[in-house]
């Protein structure tokens, strides 16, 4: 899809937008913006403050303009997407994906019936043993799949072990790059490769279509090294891509000593 798409798309969702130098921006925290596609590289005129109400900003840069460069934005990045194929994934990881096209079935999930019937089990065995986020109630779970239908640039996978969902991953696309949002796993599923299968069937889609160029898993986080090796050795490393950031020195400090994680999130550096 492309920008003025995905601004439309986030506006349904609730979120909060502005347009500024020709690109659409989204306040992903109070008074916080990005671009609404974190990996356009802008120019240094169009990476500028987007509302004189924001305390901070960042944005990628083009790079023509990487000399601007205050920071960076830490991503797990998939770059040679037309050549992604079995042969070069290490052995560990080919044997993974064989056995996971043995024991699951992949899909393409065109409505929100499957995640409706069976979803909610497996979002919260997966957030059970990851913690990465809090869990939701069903009633709010429910709620959030209406955007599975109505959302025609949103690609959802889903495994299934016989009749019953393993896991589900979903992302989407803005023009030439593709973003892997979330990935849900039931415990009992991983011992099928389920992860590497529908990671290694999201970059295949992408690949088939000609269109995307990169795909982020998203972004770096080094308090958690665990997740590192298992996202490089399907083809996605750390990259520091270079960025202008701007941020009020109050909320800066503020930031970087309450929350340092955050902090090189969102500037690429301590």
């Amino acid at each position: 899809m492309t920008e003025e798409e995905m601004a439309s798309w986030r506006r349904q969702q609730g979120a909060r937008i502005t347009y500024h130098h020709g690109r659409y921006w989204e306040e992903v925290i109070p008074g916080f913006y990005q671009p609404i596609h974190l990996m356009a590289r802008l120019s240094a005129q169009e990476a500028t403050r987007p509302t004189p109400l924001c305390w901070g900003f960042r944005a990628a840069l083009h790079t023509d303009d990487t000399v601007v460069a205050n920071g960076s934005v830490p991503v797990y990045l998939l770059t040679d997407v037309a050549n992604y194929d079995l042969h070069i994934l290490p052995q560990k990881r080919r044997t993974h994906v064989r056995k996971c096209h043995k024991m699951v079935t992949i899909v393409q999930l065109m409505s929100p019936a499957l995640l409706q019937q069976q979803g909610y089990e497996v979002f919260c065995s997966s957030l059970q043993r990851t913690k990465h986020k809090n869990l939701l109630t069903k009633e709010t779970y429910l709620a959030g799949l209406k955007d599975f239908s109505t959302n025609k640039h949103r690609l959802v996978l889903a495994g299934l072990i016989g009749d019953k969902l393993g896991g589900y991953i979903d992302g989407y696309a803005v023009n030439g790059t593709a973003y892997m949002v979330s990935g849900y796993y039931a415990t009992e599923a991983l011992p099928t490769s389920i992860v590497t299968g529908l990671t290694y069937e999201f970059v295949q889609i992408c690949r088939r279509s000609g269109k995307i160029h990169e795909i982020v898993d998203g972004l770096h986080v080094r308090e958690n090294s665990a997740l590192d090796l298992p996202k490089t050795t399907m083809g996605f490393a750390v990259e520091y891509v270079p960025s202008k950031v701007w941020m009020n020195l109050i909320m800066k400090n503020l930031v970087r000593w309450r929350y340092p994680h955050k902090y090189y999130r969102l500037t690429g550096h301590d």
